[in-house]
């Protein structure tokens, strides 16, 4: 018998409450130190002496650790320590323009200058703070209708370029609207570069990253060989050769989203929606409808990253329409869906070699991919288990090249896919809408090596080259429902009565549920979703004349009885009621005597 997480009767929601009660008891950090109250009808061109605190006042009391403008900070330390802007419910207009980041200088060297300032343009966020909103669905920070698309930035900007750690959570709003947008600087400049053949010329560009959302120094300069089209047409990592960029020495950013929209933002650069050059840990965060012309609709990654929970969809780029991953580190996707995305390789992600990708409990369903790896394309190293790759399309027409995966080839023989509990179904390949074909599995060049660690199910033979397990199946209708809201964070493909998939995965120690939180079986379902075995009820007759009776308690609330107790949980929840009230008030305690009770 199953038992959810969210049953708030079974002994695994007890235990979970213990454990996050003690979590929060003893591991919470200290109250943040200056907390700034934002109006929502404050102007952004903010008018000294209404008495109203507009955003940005309140990014830039923070930055510079003081007061500005209309902005009153609630002090009970010292500024710079992990201050808060609070942001009631409501819709804040930015209406300042103006440009930070600049470049100087003729082709083949530039120079490009990032310049934080807050007092136009984009939020540039200096210092380390938490902004906190009343709702993703109420508190809604956007450009102001009036102004332009031509002249408008991104939403926010965290850098610095000073030695200094800048950490920064933002929970509980929307972000949408930012624009960013590149600057020709010069074509057909003959390449100087060695390793490029003789006649090489480049165009050059100068290109602004993160259309709503970016971390880290987001301004660069690419240069693009014009000759090529269709994939990545520059040089050096994802897809942009950028000999300035950098960050400074000593400076670390890190970026935490919880409960936050990023809508409808665009970039003439990677990262339509986010841009993160830096760690990222993502929560329940909907990142939908962004478009970028180059690469990362939904996101653009170069940093150690945790996504949970979470919506990617519907976004557009030209590599890695949901996410682009990058860079010499390690992304883990966990209980999230990456749906309706579009690129030219990559719909759903793009993985390059160098990075690590990890996806557990997720689906990735509907994404299109103009050219191949409608779905999942990469020469990483991936690790996919208990995942649903499902109804994506691609565009090409070789038998060989996948929808649902597609891997090319690495340098570094430590790339490698592997899958375990993988279910593979309706991805589709093809340039004519009428005579597309079956491709869940294929590669470009020969890829890199797919191991099967078992229990993987794919509806047709493309990826029998893969699927070598004797618990693997091929060519089998895994019996999938369409991606609908089946209860939990996110959406996921149900699994039909009478599909092969269920009872046939193989167990993980290290994951017990599904991705809406349902408790996996003894012996699991392949896939994203585990079907809810039937749950027997005490007291139900199952017809054979064994049903059981529920026991009553015949004993007064008092104590005075000794009948059997209705509730074997009862000491447990006394005690554990206790033991939070103790470690409420120890706490408490011990944070007024350090002065940050609050």
């Amino acid at each position: 018998m199953k038992t959810s997480l969210n049953n708030p009767g079974s002994d695994v929601f007890r235990r979970n409450l213990l454990a996050a009660a003690l979590l929060t008891a003893f591991a919470t950090p200290g109250v943040y130190a200056a907390t700034i109250t934002v109006d929502p009808t404050a102007s952004d061109a903010a008018v000294a002496g209404d008495g109203k605190c507009s955003l940005r006042e309140a990014v830039l009391s923070i930055n510079d650790g003081a007061n500005v403008g209309d902005c009153v900070a609630n002090i009970t330390e010292n500024w710079g320590t992990n201050d808060t802007i609070t942001l009631p419910a409501g819709t804040y207009n930015l209406t300042v323009t103006g440009l930070d980041e600049s470049v100087s200088g003729t082709a083949p060297t530039y120079t490009v200058t990032n310049a934080p300032d807050a007092a136009k343009g984009d939020l540039d966020i200096t210092k380390s703070v938490r902004i906190l909103g009343a709702g993703a669905d109420t508190t809604i920070i956007q450009w102001d209708a009036a102004v332009l698309d031509a002249d408008r930035d991104r939403i926010f900007h965290i850098y610095t370029p000073a030695v200094a750690t800048v950490n920064v959570a933002i929970e509980g709003l929307t972000i949408q609207g930012g624009r960013t947008f590149e600057e020709a600087l010069a074509k057909g400049v003959p390449s100087t570069d060695p390793l490029d053949p003789p006649g090489t010329v480049y165009d050059y560009y100068f290109r602004r990253a993160g259309g709503g959302l970016a971390v880290g120094a987001a301004a660069n300069y690419a240069r693009v060989n014009p000759a090529l089209s269709g994939a990545d047409s520059s040089t050096g990592k994802g897809g942009s050769r950028r000999p300035e960029e950098g960050e400074p020495a000593g400076a670390t950013f890190s970026l935490t989203l919880t409960g936050v929209k990023v809508l409808a933002n665009s970039a003439q650069g990677d990262g339509a929606g986010i841009y993160t050059g830096s760690p990222m840990n993502a929560t329940a965060v909907v990142v939908s409808g962004n478009t970028s012309t180059v690469n990362g609709g939904g996101l653009y990654n170069e940093g150690n990253t945790s996504i949970v929970n979470s919506t990617i969809s519907n976004n557009t780029a030209e590599g890695g329409g949901g996410v682009f991953l990058t860079g010499s580190n390690t992304v883990n996707i966990s209980g999230s869906t990456l749906s309706g995305n579009t690129a030219v390789g990559g719909g759903g992600i793009s993985g390059r070699s160098g990075m690590t990708l990890k996806v557990v409990n997720s689906t990735i369903s509907g994404n299109i991919g103009s050219d191949v790896g409608a779905g999942v394309y990469s020469n990483g190293n991936v690790q996919l288990n208990f995942v649903t790759i499902a109804n994506n399309i691609a565009g090409s027409d070789s038998k060989t090249q996948g929808s649902g995966i597609n891997t090319f080839p690495s340098s570094s023989t430590a790339n490698a896919v592997t899958l375990k509990n993988v279910l593979l179904a309706g991805n589709l390949a093809g340039s004519d809408p009428a005579a597309r074909f079956s491709a869940n599995c294929g590669m470009t060049g020969g890829g890199i090596p797919v191991t099967s660690q078992g229990s993987n199910l794919s509806s047709d033979a493309s990826c029998d080259m893969w699927l070598t397990a004797a618990t693997d199946k091929k060519s089998v209708d895994p019996k999938l429902d369409v991606l609908a809201d089946n209860t939990g964070p996110t959406l996921t493909h149900k699994l039909l009565e009478g599909s092969p998939a269920m009872a046939a995965g193989t167990a993980d120690a290290a994951v017990t549920v599904d991705q809406r939180g349902v408790a996996r079986d003894a012996v699991p379902d392949i896939g994203a979703y585990e079907d809810p075995a039937p749950v027997v009820t005490p007291g139900t007759d199952t017809g054979t004349g064994t049903g059981t009776l529920p026991i009553t308690d015949t004993s007064s609330s008092s104590g005075g009885g000794g009948g059997c107790a209705v509730n074997p949980n009862a000491d447990f929840d006394a005690g554990l009621l206790g033991l939070l009230a103790a470690a409420a008030s120890g706490l408490f305690l011990r944070r007024r005597r350090e002065g940050k009770a609050e």
